[in-house]
């Protein structure tokens, strides 16, 4: 990674890290479409994209949505969502494996949300607990 490309994405951090995914995410953007054959800013852009779904789409019992997460439609049926969510880790895992992404906090925030949402999710008894707790058999 250029040391350009890496300072510009330490101010994207900076601003992830003070909480405004918003602006973290528009200076991503605007690193990649600047650097379209660099890897890194383009797996910037989809960590800050995935954090904010997380932060935008909440549960009653304020946890994320894994649901809107990991991409997977409520109320799919249990091989769907196994699909889903092989699909959605196959994808995360080629985008941050290919290239060198950087020390950078949200890229690590990203897994460790998709590992806990493919826990939820993956499991049927897991899934139905997650469901029930959060409004989401209710509403649906």
């Amino acid at each position: 990674m250029s040391k350009e490309i890496q300072e510009v994405l330490g101010y994207c951090e900076e601003n992830f890290e003070k909480g405004n995914l918003e602006l973290a995410l528009r200076c991503a953007v605007s690193v990649s479409m600047s650097n379209p054959n660099a890897p890194e800013p383009y797996a910037h852009v989809t960590a800050y994209r995935i954090l904010l779904t997380a932060a935008n789409n909440r549960t009653a019992t304020r946890e994320p949505d894994y649901y809107a997460v990991l991409g997977i439609k409520r109320g799919s049926s249990s091989k769907t969502v196994a699909k889903s969510i092989e699909r959605r880790r196959t994808e995360i895992t080629e985008l941050f494996n290919n290239g060198q992404i950087g020390d950078f906090k949200a890229v690590f925030g990203v897994c460790d949300l998709l590992k806990r949402g493919i826990a939820e999710l993956k499991n049927d008894d897991r899934r139905r607990a997650y469901d029930l707790r959060s409004g989401f058999s209710l509403v649906d």
